[in-house]
């Protein structure tokens, strides 16, 4: 689960920064036409940088926030396989202290029977 929200991260992260270069090539190639100034395509190209950054921090919040609620949904299911394994473990202490014993006294009982 968590390696799904790191990819989307990622993801999100990358598309951010590659949707900044390629917004940043496209302004130079308008504002080289002369359909738009050098100064307007640098000020559109911050406030799409910064619109880019709100939305990673945006996703960001909802993947932390979705990996609190897995989290919090997983603790009560890792706390009963604890709880299991230590029940098998004590289940088998148990059988091996008995077939210790039961396998003691079959050993007594053969010596005896050779003498």
């Amino acid at each position: 689960m968590a390696d799904i929200i790191k990819k989307g991260l990622l993801t999100a992260i990358g598309t951010a920064s590659i949707a900044a270069a390629k917004a940043d090539k496209i302004m130079k190639g308008i504002s080289k036409k002369g359909l738009i100034s050098t100064k307007d395509a640098r000020s559109l190209v911050k406030r799409l940088v910064k619109e880019a950054e709100r939305e990673k921090k945006r996703v960001q919040k909802i993947i932390s926030e979705e990996l609190k609620k897995q989290v919090k949904k997983t603790r009560p299911i890792v706390k009963k396989g604890k709880k299991a394994v230590s029940n098998v473990s004590r289940r088998v202490k148990k059988a091996r202290k008995r077939a210790e014993k039961r396998g003691k006294q079959i050993v007594r009982k053969a010596t005896r029977r050779l003498r």
